[in-house]
């Protein structure tokens, strides 16, 4: 396969909710994209069908530290090359501090921050060898602000943020860039459970009196990927029709 001009991106969590939108986007931009699901193996056959050879779907627990470096290598080693990582993968069992149980908090870690460092870790000697490289980290306006009912999810979230402000500090003089897309409430297929009375009380924060689309939060992610962001890191970048002002 002649990779010399296909940019390859690798999407953690890409076979449902937001990630599934990542790996369209990117594929309509042009890129071969590996991808990690977990629960999802039916959406992730369904973008291998659908995609061909223009995608790689790992079944990989993204809490593994070990399965992040085989990922990574075989992601390499199947397309040539590998210029950027979206850590998007989550998983949060929360509450308030009162109510939440410390296995909870302890799998919100885990699940949420622990794989940010473990995937960022697998990537970085190869954007290092190449000199090149972005990794682009799935935050949180919770992360950045707090949400009451949320001390598991908003810790880890917080912890991303200061995470990729320092290894942004340490990898530019790679030209790596290293930066944060921090969402609000997502209007993804799964939310959709959500009480009308929460997307309610959601809009009602947004200057912007709509929800926002995951499209919306996927252009910038593309953006923040591609050559004409060559000289932003470091970054976090809100994406929520104003919901955090």
């Amino acid at each position: 396969m002649d990779m010399e001009n296909q940019r390859v991106a690798l999407i953690t969590g890409g076979a449902s909710g937001l990630g599934k939108i990542l790996v369209d986007e990117f594929v309509k931009e042009g890129y071969h994209v590996c991808f990690t699901y977990w629960k999802s193996k039916e959406n992730a056959n369904n973008l291998a069908e659908q995609y061909g050879d223009k995608v790689l779907a790992f079944h990989a627990d993204a809490t593994e530290y070990e399965k992040a470096f085989e990922v990574a290598e075989t992601c390499i080693n199947h397309f040539g090359r590998l210029d950027v990582l979206v850590n998007n993968a989550a998983g949060a069992r929360d509450a308030s501090l009162v109510r939440l149980e410390k296995e909870n908090f302890e799998y919100t870690i885990q699940n949420v921050l622990y794989p940010v460092f473990y995937y960022s870790k697998a990537v970085c000697k190869y954007f290092i060898e190449a000199n090149k490289g972005k990794i682009i980290n799935i935050g949180s306006i919770n992360g950045l602000r707090g949400r009451e009912g949320s001390v598991a999810y908003s810790t880890a979230k917080a912890g991303i943020e200061g995470f990729t402000k320092t290894i942004a500090k340490e990898l530019g003089k790679y030209n790596i860039n290293c930066n944060v897309v921090a969402p609000g409430y997502i209007d993804t297929d799964g939310q959709k459970n959500t009480s009308e009375l929460i997307k309610k009380m959601v809009l009602d924060e947004c200057a912007i009196r709509r929800l926002t689309d995951p499209i919306e939060v996927a252009n910038l992610i593309v953006f923040l990927a591609g050559e004409k962001s060559n000289n932003i890191t470091g970054q976090v970048y809100q994406v929520d029709c104003g919901q955090y002002i």
